[in-house]
């Protein structure tokens, strides 16, 4: 598969993973008010141009004429760690879009380079890194007598070495995110602290 075929379907797998959580009605905003977009162009005053996005969802209000929410994603599915350059740049081209209330999520299938995580967290965009299946360890637990489910603890320092470690394998885990200093552990999670319900982190 050429590089740009992997991109592709590396992007075809993040919006259909958000269109799939949109469509729920499980993220506290009405499925009728949020649209999903695939490499959708939006207006940038310095470049008199769009800038094409890989993955967009904007929320409308009831009779609005434009979004009163972007949320825009960047895909990167490289074999070697995401340099920081690459989200400078993703940055940048926020920043030209016209428009407020837009929030910035880089998806990766491999690892940030530390400057990279370090650049996105100072500048309030997103992290996701999807970990292909053969770094996905799937364990059995045992539940007690008497539970029901076993109870999913979220850790930072694990996240963090999903983050950065090319090889990090997880375990029973696949989908490692971080917005605003709080770990998140599923695309639900992910689109409720962006554009839906989930308040802040403290």
């Amino acid at each position: 598969m050429t590089s740009v075929a992997r991109g592709t379907a590396f992007e075809d797998k993040v919006f259909a993973a958000v269109q799939r959580e949109l469509q729920s009605d499980r993220l506290g905003i009405s499925p009728a008010l949020s649209r999903p977009f695939k490499k959708k162009g939006y207006y940038s005053r310095d470049r008199d141009a769009e800038i094409i996005v890989d993955v967009s969802v904007e929320v409308w209000l009831p009779d609005a004429d434009r979004w009163s929410i972007l949320w825009v994603c960047e895909c990167k599915d490289y074999a070697s760690s995401v340099p920081v350059d690459d989200i400078e740049e993703f940055k940048a081209k926020l920043d030209q879009i016209a428009g407020a209330n837009k929030k910035g999520v880089v998806a990766v299938s491999g690892a940030l380079q530390a400057s990279a995580l370090k650049f996105a967290r100072a500048n309030g965009i997103g992290v996701v890194r999807l970990l292909p299946n053969a770094q996905v360890q799937n364990v059995l637990y045992q539940l007690p007598i008497g539970a029901t489910k076993h109870v999913e603890s979220l850790n930072p320092e694990e996240f963090q070495r999903a983050f950065v470690e090319p090889d990090f394998v997880g375990l029973n885990r696949a989908f490692y995110a971080e917005q605003e200093n709080r770990v998140l552990g599923s695309w639900s999670a992910l689109l409720k602290s962006s554009i839906g319900t989930e308040p802040p982190a403290p």
